[in-house]
């Protein structure tokens, strides 16, 4: 989308159009993180196959970071302001309702399934389950609709199957504090901003070698808000980047042989990821920067990557990745102590289906009522200031 300008009001419309290919790469992420959570413990022709399919969340990260803060940057374009609750209500319209939905689904499984095994199984585990505390398992249930499940699982809580929830808790606590975060920044100049941006990018960077202890700070690494905020601030950073350049019609070098080097090293770790050291030390940046010179340059539509992640069933995956996550892990639980093909199969097939209800009956309706929060490019004068920095 290309920004036109008013004499009086400045900049009328953002940069970011909807892009087909984002919804492909964000199909591709959850493709991966069922696989994982489906069969990555498996042998298949004598190997384990996508064992690193978890790298699928951190491709959700950094996406969302760079969504999230090139859609921000949009709206002090075309309003020069922040309009923090408007993007809040915005959120919590896409996040809650589906959220609620699949809740509510466990909750009364649980209060009629209580006592039998299968219910708390792990796609880890052995197939056998345990007998569920339901105050606890009620009581998780509070706790993931606070988006606190990251520290939770730390904690030794979430019951199975709403472990999961821990990357959604993160995603949301960094919803809550970015757009205030952003409000400061817009107001610093260009350079200043990405060096505070790249300093906490480095902090987060950093910390998993001080948790690390020889091993016994790997929990601590994978499920923190600090570790991982390195994705979401890295897809932030790539959206400042971006949206500077194309407010100047700038030009980017060599983008799309970094676009395809991002894909191969992302390909490269669902492929061979195991839980080695360097999982926990440096995949977890390096994924990130990955992912960081793959979203820009498909933000734009253009070239063969583009194409490919514009194919109609990445689409489809990627425009109901949500729910897809949301269902995937609790069929993946429930089917776990069934002999694999059969898991296979019906965990896919019901995980298919909520992921249709939920998207027909619940997310599109809310959807569309939510269109009344959207940031249009009314003529408001825009501040000067923020509207440079944007």
């Amino acid at each position: 989308m290309t920004a036109t300008k008013h004499p009086r009001y400045g900049v009328r419309f953002g940069l970011l159009g909807h892009s087909p290919a984002l919804d492909g790469l964000r199909g591709l992420a959850v493709a991966m993180v069922i696989w994982f959570h489906f069969a990555g413990h498996h042998e298949f022709w004598g190997s384990e196959v996508l064992v690193g399919g978890w790298a699928g969340v951190d491709v959700f990260l950094a996406l969302s970071g760079f969504l999230i803060t090139a859609l921000l940057l949009d709206q002090c374009r075309m309003h020069g302001r922040l309009t923090l609750l408007t993007f809040w209500a915005r959120r919590a319209c896409r996040l809650l309702p589906a959220l609620v939905l699949m809740l509510a689904v466990w909750c009364t499984a649980l209060l009629v399934f209580h006592q039998h095994r299968w219910l708390a199984t792990t796609p880890s585990g052995n197939g056998k389950g345990r007998i569920i505390d339901r105050s606890e398992a009620f009581a998780d249930v509070g706790v993931a609709l606070l988006y606190g499940a990251n520290w939770n699982v730390l904690a030794g809580g979430m019951e199975a199957p709403l472990a999961h929830l821990w990357s959604l808790a993160v995603e949301e606590q960094f919803y809550l504090a970015w757009p205030v975060l952003l409000l400061l920044l817009v107001k610093l100049g260009h350079r200043w901003r990405l060096v505070v941006l790249g300093t906490m990018i480095g902090v987060s960077a950093a910390l998993p070698w001080l948790y690390w202890d020889g091993g016994a700070g790997a929990e601590r690494i994978y499920f923190g808000t600090d570790t991982r905020a390195v994705g979401l601030l890295m897809g932030s950073f790539a959206a400042v980047v971006w949206h500077q350049r194309h407010a100047r019609n700038g030009v980017t070098r060599w983008a799309a042989l970094r676009a395809w080097l991002g894909l191969a090293f992302v390909l490269w770790v669902a492929w061979t990821g195991r839980n080695s050291p360097e999982k926990f030390l440096l995949f977890l940046t390096l994924l990130a920067l990955a992912v960081a010179q793959l979203v820009p340059y498909l933000a734009e539509n253009r070239g063969l990557l583009a194409r490919f992640f514009s194919l109609r069933p990445l689409v489809w995956l990627g425009k109901r990745s949500y729910a897809l996550y949301l269902w995937h892990y609790v069929w993946a639980t429930w089917t776990r102590p069934l002999p694999f093909w059969w898991m296979l199969a019906v965990g896919l097939a019901g995980t298919v289906l909520c992921t249709q209800l939920s998207w027909h009956l619940v997310e599109q309706p809310v959807l569309r009522w939510g269109k009344r929060w959207a940031v249009r490019p009314a003529l408001a004068p825009a501040l000067p200031q923020i509207a440079r920095a944007a």
